[in-house]
């Protein structure tokens, strides 16, 4: 039988405590960082891209196209399940909860800045001329700046989850 170890999550005054084994832990802390790892790999790619942008808007346009596709691999693969399976029934628990607080605003942030991303990325289509591109600069510099947020708060609330599991 799996050996049993309590998690803490820093839900608010009263923490709520959850059981699950030990390996199953380890899964979810593995998954959670290999995400947030695929989340620095985007935003390395977008500060690629900017420099790309002053050589050729099609390099940086590419660029950006697989940094979308890095996290909507990301987003379909861990976050989507991760909300709807482990977050959901913490948030509907306990919706006044650090956690019950943070997700539904990292997600919905982080929602916005997917459909501002793909909107943006999928009206260039691979073309060279940028005049279709350059009336949306201040859009890609508003999707940019709200993805950086969603990553802040990403971050914060990988933390939040995995703090006792990374620092005991």
């Amino acid at each position: 039988m799996a050996r049993q170890t309590k998690r803490t999550f820093l839900c608010n005054k009263e923490a709520t405590v959850l059981t699950v084994s030990g390996s199953l832990m380890n899964s979810y802390l593995f998954v959670a960082t290999v995400s947030l790892a695929l989340e620095l790999v985007v935003l390395a790619l977008i500060i690629v891209a900017f420099g790309l942008k002053r050589q050729s808007f099609r390099k940086h346009g590419f660029t950006m196209l697989a940094a979308l596709v890095v996290h909507l691999i990301n987003i379909g693969a861990v976050m989507v399940p991760s909300f709807i399976v482990g977050l959901v029934p913490i948030v509907m628990e306990k919706p006044t909860s650090l956690i019950g607080l943070f997700s539904p605003i990292h997600a919905a942030i982080g929602t916005v800045t997917v459909i501002l991303g793909i909107w943006i990325v999928g009206t260039w289509r691979l073309r060279q001329s940028t005049k279709f591109c350059a009336p949306k600069k201040k859009l890609m510099l508003a999707t940019f700046i709200l993805w950086l947020i969603s990553l802040f708060l990403g971050i914060i609330f990988y933390f939040i989850l995995n703090w006792s599991s990374l620092f005991g």
